[in-house]
């Protein structure tokens, strides 16, 4: 889902490697089981709720996205 050449900013950090995306997937999706309940979308920009094993829980969150065709060319993540 990510072009090559991709960045992803979350939480203040620029993840801009493919082997630093695979790392923020593992830690900071998969590892604390991040469910991610979409509440709008628009503009490049997706609204969601998101829980999981987290402090805190449920958060909302913007994801704000650029794209290339169908694969993203920029990510990113703020508190909503």
């Amino acid at each position: 889902m990510f072009a090559p050449g991709t960045t992803v900013v979350d939480d203040g950090t620029t993840y801009a490697t493919d082997a630093d995306i695979r790392s923020w997937i593992q830690v900071h999706q998969v590892d604390p089981k991040i469910v991610i309940t979409p509440t709008s979308y628009g503009a490049g920009r997706l609204v969601a709720s998101v829980d999981g094993e987290f402090p805190g829980g449920p958060l909302t969150f913007a994801f704000t996205f650029a794209t290339k065709g169908d694969l993203i060319t920029h990510l990113s993540i703020d508190a909503a």
